[in-house]
C-alpha cells in the first residue's frame, strides 16, 4: 500500500512481530478490519480541572487556612496591590470559588475543594462535547483516540470506498447488530480512570443530542496462540505500535468479531501450503521443508543457499515473518552460522541508523534480534567479539564504544 494512503502508519509485519516477541504468543493470521465505533454528542453539567495561578492559589489558601475574610487583608498579608486582589477576587467569584458577603469572603464547597486537591475546578453547565465508544459493548475508547492529528475515525462513506479500493492491505468492514446503550453514559461519568477516558474531573446529567451516529476506526487484528492453545486476538491501531489492551480484550468477548477469524483461520489453512510453495518457488527457492507448527503457525525451513547472493531471500529474512495477505509465514534457516551473518548484518543496519547510541537500548535490540534468531543469550561483548572476527570492522568499533 502506498505511503500516502496507508491508513496505519507502520506495516503489518510490526505488529505481527510484537506478537511474536513482545506477547510472547504465535501468530497465524493477520486481518485488517474498519471497526465500528459509536460517535455521541453529549451536553451536560461538566467540572473541569485545572492548574491554579500563582496568586488565586494563595489568595483561596489565605480565606480556606489562614482565616483571612476581606480584600484588605489578604492583601495586607501577602503584600499584594489591593488592585491586583480585587480583581483576582472578581475572577475567582466568576468561577464560583468565592463568595461576598458585605466584605466578607467565604469559599464556597467548589472553592474549598480545589484548594483542598490542588486543583482549579471550574463547572460549565450545558457543555457540550463528543464521545467515542465501540459498537459492539458501548465501551468508551482511551484518550488516545481523540487525538485527530493521529487517529483517523472514517465517515461510512469514506470507509466504504477504502473497503472497495484496490490498495493493501485491504480494510473489511465489522458491523453490529447492537444500539448504542444510553446507560453507557451514566457509567462513563461514574468512572474512576477518568484521565485514561478523556473526561473531565466530574460529568452530571449527561443527555445525547441526537442520535448516535457509526464511524469506523482503521485496525490490525493478529490471531494467535499462546501456551496452552489460548488463542489470542491482538488489536494494533493508529494510536500507536504496541497491542491495546481494550481492543484486544473486546475483540476477544465479541462472538461476532472471532467467528469472522475462525471462519478465514479454517477456511484458508487447506490452501496455505500451496500459496507458500509458490511464492518460495517464485523466488527461486527450490529446497524448503514447510511445517506446520503448534497452534497452526506455518514455518518455511531453507538451507543456507537459499539465502544471500542475487536470488533467494535476503539474510533479514531469517526469523522473520512474511506476510501473503491476511497469512503468515515464519522463515527459518538450520544454519547457525548464517544465522550469526543475519545477526550481524541486522545489527549494523540498526546502530547504522542512529546518530546517538544508548547502550541499554542497543542492548534490548540485540537480545530481541538474538531470541528471534535462535541465537541464545548475547552480550554487547560478544556481539563485539563477532564483529570482530566477520570483518565489520566499523560495527565492532561502534559495540567497543558501548562497552
Amino acid at each position: 500500500m502506498k505511503t500516502t494512503t496507508r491508513l496505519i502508519p507502520y506495516p503489518e509485519q510490526r505488529a505481527v512481530e510484537d506478537v511474536a516477541f513482545a506477547q510472547q504468543a504465535v501468530p497465524t493470521r493477520i486481518f485488517a478490519f474498519l471497526m465500528p465505533v459509536w460517535r455521541v454528542q453529549i451536553k451536560a453539567t461538566v467540572t473541569e480541572g485545572e492548574p491554579y495561578d500563582l496568586i488565586d492559589r494563595y489568595l483561596e489558601r489565605g480565606i480556606a487556612e489562614g482565616r483571612l475574610r476581606t480584600a484588605g487583608e489578604l492583601a495586607e498579608f501577602f503584600a499584594l496591590d489591593p488592585v491586583l486582589v480585587d480583581r483576582a477576587l472578581r475572577f475567582l467569584g466568576a468561577i464560583g470559588h468565592v463568595t461576598v458577603s458585605g466584605e466578607q469572603l467565604a469559599l464556597t464547597d467548589l472553592g474549598d475543594r480545589s484548594v483542598r486537591e490542588k486543583i482549579r475546578y471550574v463547572v460549565t453547565r450545558q457543555d457540550r462535547r463528543t464521545l467515542y465508544f465501540d459498537a459492539f459493548a458501548s465501551r468508551p475508547l482511551t484518550r488516545s483516540y481523540y487525538d485527530p492529528r493521529a487517529v483517523t475515525l472514517l465517515e461510512p462513506e469514506a470507509a466504504d470506498g477504502i473497503a472497495r479500493g484496490p490498495d493493501w492491505p485491504r480494510f473489511t468492514p465489522l458491523f453490529s447488530r447492537y444500539s448504542f446503550r444510553m446507560e453507557a453514559l451514566t457509567e462513563l461519568a461514574h468512572h474512576p480512570d477518568r484521565d485514561r477516558y478523556n473526561l473531565p474531573a466530574r460529568i452530571d446529567d449527561p443527555e445525547c443530542l441526537g442520535a448516535p451516529d457509526c464511524v469506523f476506526l482503521p485496525v490490525y487484528v493478529v490471531r494467535s496462540v499462546q501456551a496452552g492453545h489460548r488463542v489470542r486476538l491482538f488489536v494494533y491501531t493508529q494510536a500507536g505500535c504496541e497491542a491495546d489492551p481494550e481492543l484486544t480484550e473486546l475483540c476477544e468477548q465479541t462472538p461476532e468479531i472471532r467467528s469472522v477469524v475462525e471462519m478465514e483461520e479454517v477456511s484458508a489453512r487447506p490452501g496455505f501450503r500451496d500459496k507458500a510453495g509458490k511464492w518460495l518457488e517464485d523466488r527461486g527457492i527450490s529446497r524448503y521443508e514447510l511445517t506446520e507448527l503448534d497452534g497452526g503457525a506455518w514455518r518455511a525451513v531453507v538451507p543456507a543457499s537459499g539465502f544471500g547472493g542475487d536470488t533467494g531471500l535476503s539474510l533479514s529474512k531469517i526469523g522473520s515473518f512474511t506476510l501473503l495477505h491476511h497469512d503468515i509465514l515464519h522463515i527459518w534457516c538450520p544454519d547457525e552460522h548464517v544465522r550469526c551473518q543475519a545477526l550481524l548484518d541486522r545489527a549494523d543496519a540498526y546502530l547504522g541508523a542512529r546518530g546517538h547510541l544508548n547502550r541499554n537500548n542497543v542492548q534490548a535490540h540485540v537480545t530481541q534480534l538474538a531470541r528471534q534468531l535462535d541465537l541464545g543469550p548475547l552480550g554487547l561483548p560478544d556481539l563485539q567479539h563477532m564483529a570482530s572476527n566477520a570483518g565489520k570492522d566499523g560495527l565492532a568499533e561502534q559495540l567497543r564504544d558501548l562497552i
